[in-house]
């Protein structure tokens, strides 16, 4: 099986989506569907962006306290949750020995980046390709390739690139509207650049496009 890019695919996770209003101690309001929430944190689906915010950040949800009201989302045991404080510092130190601390905030800016929707989105789109010719094969990726497993891979590559000031910036500027407006308008962006791009060099090389046509 030759399947190029795999390590940017991800299993997508089924869970139910509860629209809410968090509103947040800086003031700030948030709009999304609830993917999942516990006592310490709360990850919502923005416009399509998957976002996680934590409990020293949110004022309340719908009114109510974090965790006060809202039901519980149940996360699969084999998903890592960054914000379970439970033996915490043992499972980070034995994973490439990134600072607790620090691992929480690169995990709080891939999700807030839309790093984890991506690799969510190009899973789908890759198996949609492959089931039209081979199901079974579609069936065998389903089954191993695992979202945290690629995210784990990608921990200590943030780690060597942002410091930790670094990720706390860009997660406050993808947090923002301005963020999320950019993040949710790139693709679209790089889509129509590229036609331009190639528009431009049929332009200046025409007859490149006449022997194609040949």
């Amino acid at each position: 099986m030759r399947i190029l890019g795999i390590l940017m695919t991800a299993m997508f996770l089924s869970v139910a989506a509860q629209a809410a209003t968090i509103n947040l101690t800086d003031g700030r309001q948030v709009q999304g569907d609830i993917v999942s929430q516990d006592s310490k944190s709360v990850q919502v689906n923005v416009d399509g962006v998957s976002m996680t915010y934590y409990a020293d950040e949110i004022k309340d949800i719908d009114g109510h306290p974090l965790g006060g009201s809202a039901p519980q989302a149940v996360i699969p045991a084999a998903v890592p949750n960054e914000t379970d404080t439970t033996n915490q510092t043992a499972v980070n130190t034995s994973e490439g020995g990134i600072d607790p601390d620090k691992r929480a905030l690169i995990l709080k800016f891939i999700d807030v980046f839309g790093t984890r929707q991506a690799l969510q989105n190009n899973f789908q789109l890759m198996i949609q390709q492959i089931e039209k010719d081979k199901p079974d094969e579609a069936q065998k990726i389903r089954d191993r390739v695992k979202v945290d497993e690629i995210i784990e891979r990608l921990l200590p590559i943030y780690d060597r690139n942002f410091t930790s000031d670094d990720l706390k910036s860009f997660i406050a500027f993808y947090s923002s509207p301005e963020g999320r407006k950019l993040i949710i308008t790139i693709p679209e962006l790089m889509k129509e650049s590229v036609q331009e791009s190639v528009k431009y060099m049929e332009e200046k090389f025409p007859e490149v496009k006449q022997d194609q046509a040949q």
